[in-house]
């Protein structure tokens, strides 16, 4: 595990090259390893290179100028969406957040809204840095399987094949949100090229000759899977598919080898 630095060096990186990119992503893996993760949003955008409006990291070095912390800053549907990770432990972990993230905000236009979704380690810090709660994000769990059961159909995800539907169904569902919604090919693209990726837990439903819901899961290393994202299409909400599918989703995580279901709400 890296040590913190004592007098931290404090960088801007706004056009990452491939290098940046490849040390960068190290730094993210690295620190997702000692249970610092960054949101899925930016690690995707960061992975597959950034658009250069859309992107500002600040980068904490060590004395030997390899990175320990970073922050960044992506551009979501209602502003910029942000995050920080550093493969220090704590407390020093804390003290590397609050430098890397103090730099990233300090840097980015004041006209920009601002969403992050800290650990509650990382509250304090948030509100000193003059955020403030909108809404709060709770990960539930419950061992598998499930006693609850379902028979509603579902289909894999076809790649190269879905896309358009699955953009329908999920703006629909997800026309307020600021981070799910208002996905493009693009967007959907770098899901797909996750290596947690797996179009065989990316359940669909079907009804009326249209696609009508999913359950889009992901399996997660020490046993548990997870509901990733779930919607209806408003045209078929009140007709229960929101509990069947996830129902079905925590099913098919079972059947291939989770223990523990989970997701976040």
């Amino acid at each position: 595990m890296a040590d913190a630095p004592q007098d931290p060096t404090v960088r801007l990186v706004r056009h990452p090259d491939e290098q940046q990119r490849v040390a960068l992503l190290d730094l993210v893996r690295r620190a997702a390893d000692a249970g610092d993760d960054l949101d899925d949003l930016l690690t995707a955008d960061l992975a597959h290179g950034p658009a250069a409006d859309s992107y500002l990291a600040a980068v904490v070095d060590d004395g030997d100028g390899n990175p320990c912390a970073y922050a960044q800053a992506s551009e979501g549907n209602e502003g910029m969406v942000v995050g920080v990770v550093s493969t220090a432990t704590p407390p020093e972990r804390l003290r590397l957040h609050r430098t890397a993230l103090a730099a990233l905000l300090d840097a980015l236009p004041p006209e920009h809204d601002v969403t992050w979704w800290p650990s509650i380690a990382d509250e304090p810090l948030a509100t000193r840095l003059g955020l403030h709660p909108d809404r709060r994000l709770l990960r539930m769990e419950a061992p598998l399987p499930l006693a609850a059961t379902t028979d509603v159909a579902t289909r894999p995800f076809r790649v190269g094949e879905d896309e358009d539907a699955w953009l329908d169904v999920n703006n629909a569902a997800f026309h307020w949100h600021g981070e799910q919604g208002g996905w493009d090919h693009d967007t959907l693209r770098r899901r797909e090229q996750e290596p947690w990726f797996d179009p065989a837990g990316f359940l669909l439903h079907e009804r009326d000759g249209r696609l009508a819901a999913f359950c889009w899961t992901k399996r997660h290393d020490d046993g548990v899977g997870e509901v990733y994202v779930i919607a209806v299409h408003p045209d078929f909400h009140g007709l229960g598919l929101g509990r069947a599918l996830t129902v079905a989703g925590f099913d098919h995580q079972y059947r291939h080898g989770a223990t523990c279901g989970m997701l976040f709400v």
